[in-house]
């Protein structure tokens, strides 16, 4: 597939998400590279690594060339022939994707509860992602099958955790609460439930708390994205970086549902991130599928079906 071409030849919005569409499928250069780091050795997984980082940025950045060239002409074209308010009614014209309106009533029941936002990275350490968290060098989520890793030392994070352990470092021996949401990487195969890149929520507040304080956390910003009073349940549940750990469910149109996992900040993080007496600093923290929550909210039965720029879906959201 000459991609290049491709984008040169891209003439509106709708050939631009079409092309798009069409280079990041099946048949496009980034599947086809992602298949052989699938087949390939260790050695060879890091140099096609950062084949597959250069593709992207270089498709990227063709495509954020090729986009401002329409939007020029699109506001060109405005100017010359439209007469109208293009201010008037914008509101009711306005479909918002369904992964944005979660992230904003995550972001604003956060926000408004003493929580400020931190911006994520894509590529990681290895140091950040799981060393400063706790997770030992034979920890499953280590294996190469796992994780993309772009050199020995660096990958496409695989969770928002990282962000976690900055901040932690960043902030030690102080109270503060934070939270992010960005994209996480996984080399998982694409189906109705699973996808190799998704969107996660992570949030962590040091301050005087405790297990019930973590569980009106979760309970109140549920009950606030999905707009209804819900009801959760709690199971023990293990991970390397919270101690008691949990995995919490929800009760909605009549089933239980498994939504994310939470627990006690892991004094051990704490001691790594710098604390210098932990045990006196009591943390909350967990981590949230943005997709996950989407699908539940909406009953949308396919993840796919958020990566599709399909108007046809997307026209349900005002």
């Amino acid at each position: 597939m000459d991609y290049k071409k491709l984008i040169e030849n891209i003439k509106n919005f709708e050939e631009y998400k079409l092309t798009k569409n069409r280079i990041f499928s099946q048949n496009g250069p980034i599947f086809e590279l992602q298949n052989e780091i699938k087949k390939a050795d260790q050695k060879q997984k890091a140099e096609l690594g950062k084949q597959l980082s250069k593709l992207r940025n270089e498709i990227d950045h063709l495509l954020e060339i090729q986009l401002n060239k329409i939007k020029e002409e699109s506001i060109k074209e405005k100017i010359e022939k439209d007469t109208n308010d293009i201010y008037a009614h914008t509101e009711d014209m306005i479909n918002y994707h369904p992964l944005f309106l979660i992230s904003q009533r995550f972001r604003q029941w956060f926000l408004q509860n003493g929580y400020f936002e931190e911006k994520t990275i894509e590529i990681e350490s290895d140091f950040y992602n799981f060393e400063q968290l706790n997770i030992p060098k034979d920890h499953p989520s280590r294996d190469m099958q796992d994780t993309l890793y772009l050199t020995e030392n660096t990958l496409l994070k695989t969770h928002n955790t990282g962000t976690t352990a900055r901040m932690l470092e960043k902030f030690a021996n102080k109270n503060f609460s934070y939270f992010s949401i960005g994209k996480v990487y996984r080399n998982d195969e694409d189906d109705q439930t699973h996808s190799h890149q998704f969107t996660q929520l992570d949030f962590l507040s040091i301050d005087d708390h405790n297990i019930e304080s973590l569980l009106w956390t979760i309970k109140s910003v549920l009950s606030y994205v999905f707009e209804q009073n819900l009801e959760i349940r709690t199971r023990p549940s293990f991970f390397p970086f919270t101690k008691p750990s949990i995995e919490v469910d929800i009760f909605y149109k009549g089933s239980w549902i498994e939504v994310l996992g939470a627990g006690m900040i892991n004094e051990d993080v704490l001691k790594l991130a710098g604390y210098k007496n932990p045990h006196e600093f009591r943390g909350i923290a967990g981590g949230i599928g943005i997709e996950r929550i989407a699908m539940i909210k909406y009953g949308i039965k396919d993840i796919r079906e958020f990566f599709k720029n399909d108007l046809r879906m997307l026209k349900q959201f005002k």
